[in-house]
C-alpha cells in the first residue's frame, strides 16, 4: 500500500473515531468578521459583520446579520428548523428577510451543519436570494473550529451566479450545546 493510500485510510479512521465524542452544531452564537464580495459586473467590495443565532425550541433558531460593505449596509433577519440526521449533525432548511441601502427581498436556504470532529463544525447550503432587482443562487461552505467552550474561529466560501462572498470570523459560543 502507498504512502498516500495509507495516509487517506489514517485519515478517514480518525475523522470515524472521533465523531463518536463529537457534540451537537450550536445554535446559541455571536459571530464578528470580515467579508470580502465579488460582483460579476464589478470590483470587489470588503467590509465587516456581526450577527448571532439564538435556538428558541428544541428544533428551531432565530438569526439576525448586519454587514458593513463600503458603502452599502445590509440587514439579515430570519428563522429556521433543524433536526433530522441526530445528535452530530443537522439538516437545516431556514429564510431570512434581506434589506439593503438599495433593495431587498428574501432569501432561503436548505443544507447541512455537522460536527465531524469533537471541536470542528462543518457546513455546507444551498441558497435562494430573491431581491428587488436581483436573484442569486449560491452554495456555500463554511468550517468552524472551536478552540475552547466557548471560543471559535470559521471561514467561509459562498458560490453564487451574481456574485462570491468569502468570510472570515470570530465565534462566540453563547450556552450549552443542545
Amino acid at each position: 500500500m502507498s504512502a498516500g493510500k495509507l495516509l487517506g485510510l489514517l485519515v478517514v479512521l480518525v475523522l470515524f473515531s472521533t465523531a463518536a465524542v463529537a457534540q451537537s452544531p450550536n445554535y446559541n452564537l455571536i459571530e464578528v468578521g470580515l467579508l470580502r464580495i465579488d460582483p460579476d459586473s464589478s470590483s470587489n467590495e470588503n467590509g465587516w459583520f456581526v450577527g448571532g443565532s439564538f435556538q428558541v425550541r428544541k428544533k428551531f433558531h432565530l438569526f439576525i446579520e448586519f454587514a458593513e460593505l463600503d458603502p452599502a449596509e445590509q440587514w439579515q433577519v430570519g428563522g429556521g428548523w433543524h433536526g433530522l440526521f441526530g445528535k452530530r449533525a443537522d439538516f437545516v432548511a431556514q429564510g431570512a428577510w434581506v434589506d439593503t441601502d438599495f433593495e431587498d427581498g428574501f432569501k432561503a436556504s436548505i443544507g447541512v451543519r455537522g460536527m465531524i470532529l469533537r471541536r470542528l463544525e462543518i457546513n455546507g447550503f444551498i441558497n435562494y436570494t430573491d431581491l428587488d432587482f436581483s436573484e442569486n443562487n449560491s452554495i456555500s461552505v463554511h468550517g468552524i473550529w472551536d478552540f475552547a467552550r466557548r471560543f471559535g474561529v470559521g471561514g467561509g466560501y459562498e458560490f453564487g451566479d451574481e456574485f462570491d462572498v468569502l468570510r472570515g470570523f470570530v465565534r462566540f459560543n453563547l450556552g450549552p450545546r443542545q
